[in-house]
């Protein structure tokens, strides 16, 4: 056979299979290209983050070096999204492209990486097609917000890729090389931090760097040797210190960081072994997956022995034999190391545990599978035909139920129905679910999931706050009220629910109670512009208008394209009792540009528009827009809007100006209070 030939056969194999590899990665997540955003997380990475819908651009660059989104500070996982809103704008496929893209683009590179620092093909390409398709990586590939993760790990391997060229020929230029890499890594997502640990691991096995006694007080050379490899890694751990200190500094001023009192220790030292114990069973047998797992109500006592004693025995073999199955050893701890930053002892969220934390840390499982395989094949090749067999009804399994999985992501209520019917007493996923039934109209079922996880968690301040808000529009503010009450007593300082409080009281007719929760988020929050426009309201309708005129200015200085300010603005220009305070021409600008952002689609704004033309003396324009402002009420809101707007359109026909309407105060919709 030609020695040419000889050498072209293993490329053409490895090209094969990793062409397969990424061509079904991709053909297996493709479906996600017709899923939409979902509304937890992805508004505040995507579709509700002013900087980030604006695309790239280098004031864009700049804000990201220093914003921290969704409680992280990860500036090139924000530049990501800015890319994509670049590219594709807000259409949510093109951002779920991406991360499949970059998800097959990861196996890829994850096999040619195993099979280059190991020399043995097949079990690099298990490794690498196990990672693909396994359904525990779902989340971490159809959610848009967990970017950070599949970008994270593609500066992961490329940065072992690196410091592999490093091992291989020292040279400073590899080493900056590895290091550059990592620090992007770090800057897409902090979970990175124990990588400089795993690289010691790698020097271990497969690339043998580190030889190690059967005694851990080795010869003389050898711990020279040890010293060596840590003594290289300093500048990576302190890479990784600065990484953590800013996640936690950034984590802590956006209050997600749990306290000892919300999540006490002891239920984090015993939730910590459940949880590795957990991600061990779901990656053996990844059934009832969900986006998320609540922590338990009580300590879980029983669960944590259980757990620590398996973890505790699988550890103490893998030491056993960590001089005959160096891939045992590499592989085991990986899992274990890997998962350190997110085990809940700095409790982030009400989670226990979470799909998406298991993406780095399931690269070690998949080693010791792989490799125990290969190890059994060469100790018994008969077994080879049963091997080959059960790796391909293992990997079409994955295949299987990842699809499956992947249908639960196709939008919130699916996803969020998943996540009540996989876990018992999951109030966080109750919550949830309100919110996306409720953002699709679904209002009584909204109500129901909300009222089931105050059932389940009666002082929820996130349930009584969306409950709240659902009341309201049905017109039952004191119910709504009393739920905003109890909200502050956990958040007492927080002016959103402060405002909304106030809304409702107003609602009910006690002005003087909502005017106070007014006052009081103005005080807490000057630039928070909803509690201004609101007082403003109430002031006028208690003829204090020299005292509503400056709430109005106020609150569209702090927002001047706010549209629901702007129209209020104009009507009380327009009508106000106190010439001092009526600006016709003023009220008139306002409306126009209330109309302008809103297209001239809303009836409201397009009533007080007509007003302000009537005002203005010009009763030929405020009859055609008072015509325009019916027909858009007839074809949105028919009934008494258009009803009204057309008893006011006759009254202009006559020449004159017809009485108005007080507008009573608002609430405020936010995902989170």
């Amino acid at each position: 056979m030609p020695k040419a030939e000889i050498r072209w056969k293993p490329a053409r194999r490895s090209f094969l299979v990793g062409f397969a590899l990424f061509v079904v990665t991709l053909i297996l997540y493709w479906p996600a290209t017709s899923f939409q955003f979902i509304a937890y997380d992805d508004e505040l990475y995507v579709y509700e983050n002013p900087a980030v819908i604006k695309g790239l651009s280098w004031s864009g660059l700049k804000w990201s070096l220093t914003a921290v989104v969704g409680a992280n500070w990860h500036p090139l996982t924000v530049v990501s999204h800015m890319l994509d809103c670049s590219i594709f704008g807000l259409f949510a496929g093109g951002h779920h492209l991406t991360n499949i893209l970059l998800h097959s683009v990861n196996a890829l590179l994850l096999f040619l990486l195993l099979k280059r620092m190991t020399r043995s093909f097949w079990p690099a390409a298990l490794v690498a097609a196990l990672f693909a398709w396994h359904p525990l990586n779902v989340e971490s590939v159809a959610w848009v917000a967990e970017r950070k993760n599949v970008l994270s790990m593609l500066f992961l391997i490329l940065t072992v890729w690196a410091y592999l060229r490093y091992a291989e020929r020292p040279a400073p230029g590899r080493y900056g090389l590895a290091l550059a890499l990592f620090v992007l890594g770090l800057m897409s997502k902090p979970m990175l931090v124990t990588l400089p640990v795993l690289l010691l691991l790698l020097d271990y096995w497969p690339l043998g760097r580190m030889p190690v006694a059967p005694e851990f007080s080795g010869p003389p050379a050898e711990q020279r040797i040890w010293g060596r490899l840590v003594w290289e890694k300093i500048p990576f751990f302190a890479c990784s210190v600065a990484a953590g200190a800013a996640t936690f500094i950034a984590q802590s001023m956006q209050h997600s960081v749990k306290s000892l009192q919300d999540v006490p220790l002891s239920l984090r030292v015993l939730n910590a072994p459940v949880a590795c114990a957990t991600y061990l069973a779901k990656a053996v047998w990844p059934a009832k997956l969900c986006i998320f797992y609540p922590l338990p109500s009580s300590l879980p006592i029983a669960p944590a022995v259980g757990s620590s004693l398996l973890l505790a025995a699988a550890t103490g073999l893998v030491f056993h034999w960590r001089f005959k199955f160096r891939w045992l050893f590499t592989g085991w701890l990986w899992f274990l190391i890997a998962l350190l930053p997110v085990i809940g002892l700095v409790q982030t969220g009400t989670q226990a545990m979470a799909d998406r934390h298991a993406y780095m840390p399931l690269i070690g499982l998949f080693l010791i599978v792989a490799w125990g395989l290969h190890h059994g094949l060469q100790s018994r090749p008969s077994i080879r035909p049963f091997a080959a067999i059960a790796a391909v009804l293992i990997l079409g399994s994955c295949l299987v139920l990842t699809r499956i999985q992947l249908a639960h992501w196709r939008d919130g209520i699916a996803l969020f129905t998943q996540a009540v019917r996989a876990t018992k007493n999951n109030f966080a996923a109750h919550n949830i679910l309100g919110v996306v039934l409720a953002n699709a109209g679904r209002t009584t079922e909204a109500i129901t999931q909300y009222e089931e996880a105050l059932r389940l968690k009666p002082d929820d301040v996130e349930s009584h706050y969306h409950l709240g808000l659902e009341l309201m529009d049905l017109g039952k503010f004191s119910e709504a009220g009393w739920h905003f009450s109890e909200a502050l007593k956990r958040m007492p300082d927080n002016v959103v629910l402060l405002n909304n409080l106030g809304v409702a009281l107003a609602q009910s007719g006690e002005p003087a109670g909502a005017g106070e929760r007014f006052r009081r988020a103005i005080q807490l929050s000057p630039e928070y512009p909803k509690p201004y426009f609101n007082y403003g309201k109430i002031l006028a309708q208690l003829g204090q208008n020299g005292q509503a005129f400056t709430n109005f200015m106020t609150a569209l200085r702090l927002e001047p394209d706010w549209p629901e300010a702007l129209n209020q603005a104009a009507r009380f220009l327009a009508t106000c009792p106190e010439s001092k305070w009526r600006n016709p021409s003023q009220a008139m600008a306002c409306a126009e540009r209330a109309n302008e952002i809103t297209g001239h689609e809303s009836p409201v704004y397009l009533e007080t528009l007509a007003l302000t033309w009537a005002v203005n003396g010009n009763f030929s324009n405020a009859v055609s827009t008072a015509e325009l402002a019916v027909q858009k009420a007839r074809a949105g809101n028919p009934g008494d809007l258009a009803d009204k707007i057309a008893g006011e359109l006759n009254v202009y026909r006559t020449g004159q100006i017809p009485q108005m309407d007080k507008t009573a105060p608002s609430a405020y919709k936010a995902p989170h209070p």
